[in-house]
């Protein structure tokens, strides 16, 4: 149980580290949780400060994700524990906390990127699936918001037809919290007057 918890504590102060904050400070000295939708996430950075800061926040909460599973899985396969639980929970877990960074009064990101990255370590025909999925529902609709809970929500079926009990839980929690973290979004979709992407305001 202890290492379960460790790795749960390590994943969580990895998510911590909010990529579009530090992008947006040292780019624009500017906290961007002030800025365009007030969201600590890679949309709300391309938005407000261009393609080059969208292209770093997306890549970096990539990163913090894929990097969280990784080090759980060594830190298990190292100490003889169960990688699946290990890597699952770390999942769960980078993913709050770049959600709920701590160190930034818990306002956060939306865990899309976070997600993806953290997935991609998991299964990484899976995620590429999803991201592939994801890339359609924005070229067809330009809705990155419907891009993103559609996309993530391809997961937990692909994970039900694998027979993944574990990898069908965790990726139903992730669909559960990024659709409950864009539940303006999708107030705003259902009325017509959700933003597509390129549109200003």
């Amino acid at each position: 149980m202890l290492i379960y918890l460790i790795i749960i504590i390590i994943a969580y102060l990895l998510g911590n580290i909010s990529t579009s904050y530090i992008v947006a400070k040292k780019l624009a000295g500017v906290d961007i949780r002030t800025q365009g939708s007030g969201n600590a996430g890679s949309t709300n950075v391309l938005r407000t400060l261009g393609k080059k800061a969208g292209a770093l926040t997306f890549v970096g909460d990539v990163l913090k994700g894929l990097s969280a599973v990784l080090i759980a899985k060594l830190m298990a396969y190292g100490l003889h524990v169960d990688q699946s639980t290990c890597a699952y929970l770390a999942v769960v877990a980078v993913v709050l906390g770049h959600n709920y960074p701590v160190f930034l009064g818990f306002k956060g990101g939306k865990g899309v990127a976070t997600s993806l990255g953290s997935m991609l370590a998991m299964n990484p025909m899976i995620a590429l699936v999803c991201l592939v999925f994801f890339i359609i529902i924005v070229a067809i609709t330009k809705y990155v918001s419907l891009g993103s809970i559609l996309g993530i929500g391809l997961s937990p079926i692909i994970m039900m037809i694998n027979h993944n009990t574990k990898g069908v839980l965790v990726t139903l929690f992730l669909t559960i919290l990024v659709a409950y973290t864009h539940k303006e979004n999708i107030k705003r979709l259902f009325n017509g007057t959700e933003r597509k992407i390129g549109q200003k305001k």
